[in-house]
């Protein structure tokens, strides 16, 4: 049976007293911020229909910050720990935190909040995004991975259209959708940065650009290539459950994965970014 009609055991979505990410930062003497410490607990007013599970709001949480320009976003405006900050913890305390940290989807969020604190310099084989500095008016609900499960598959509906944005070298970095759903949403298919933070394949983007930028039409696909220097600038969203792979994606995303499976989603328990990113490659 196909895990997109599969139902999730009890056990496998069930909620942990304590999140890995709290329990290690606490450690090393770092509490989170009580607004985090909540999304990590799975408090049940972030495991709604919208907000999906607390996970997901807590990659929601940070990208509020990620989208802040530096060095604009100070670390005394930073609210992620719990208690306010004059100056950040040093980066070797949190690179310790980030060995600590087993489980896949504690290293994402954790590698999100280290790069917060001392953010990333541009560097070889990471492309570097420019940031929009306005809100996009795009839906982020736990239901926005709709349509990219289908572009995994190679599945394209109705007047849909699926762009792939480009490198300065001509490799594929995202997909964004056309037509479905809400428009200019993008999934990425390899790291990128953005404002001083890397952000994992999987991450949930919005792109604003000139309607007039495309370089060519895809080879095979509804949509067209777009090189990543013709866009005005990106918004991190979300990581999107791709993010996660399937082995770990229920008990990451938790009450989020399971309402992708009661709403009959395409193989949200199968697919993978890698097929999205092999979909990219073969348009160019």
């Amino acid at each position: 049976m196909g895990l997109n009609n599969a139902r999730v055991q009890p056990s496998e979505a069930a909620v942990e007293p304590e999140h890995e990410i709290l329990t290690v930062f606490a450690r090393h003497g770092l509490t989170l911020s009580s607004t985090l410490h909540e999304m990590l607990s799975e408090h049940y007013s972030h495991r709604t229909e919208r907000r999906g599970a607390g996970f997901t709001q807590a990659t929601r949480h940070l990208a509020g910050f990620v989208n802040r320009a530096r060095p604009a976003l100070r670390v005394s405006e930073l609210r992620v720990f719990r208690a306010r900050l004059s100056q950040p913890p040093p980066n070797a305390v949190l690179q310790a935190l980030l060995n600590e940290v087993t489980r896949e989807e504690s290293r994402l969020l954790t590698r999100l909040i280290v790069d917060l604190v001392h953010p990333v310099q541009a560097r070889d084989g990471v492309t570097e995004l420019p940031a929009w500095p306005d809100d996009l008016k795009i839906g982020t609900c736990s239901l926005a991975e709709k349509y990219f499960l289908e572009l995994a598959a190679a599945f394209v509906r109705g007047k849909g259209l699926a762009n792939v944005l480009i490198s300065q070298s001509g490799q594929p970095l995202l997909l964004e959708k056309r037509n479905l759903g809400d428009d200019h949403s993008c999934i990425s298919v390899t790291p990128l940065l953005l404002n001083g933070v890397v952000l994992p394949p999987g991450s949930l983007l919005g792109v604003r650009y000139d309607e007039h930028v495309a370089l060519r039409k895809n080879r095979s696909l509804p949509g067209q290539i777009i090189p990543i220097s013709a866009c005005s600038g990106f918004r991190f969203l979300r990581l999107s459950t791709l993010a996660v792979s399937p082995p770990h994606r229920a008990r990451a995303f938790t009450a989020h994965f399971q309402a992708q499976l009661d709403a009959g989603l395409f193989s949200p328990g199968e697919a993978t970014i890698e097929q999205i990113r092999r979909l990219a490659a073969s348009q160019l």
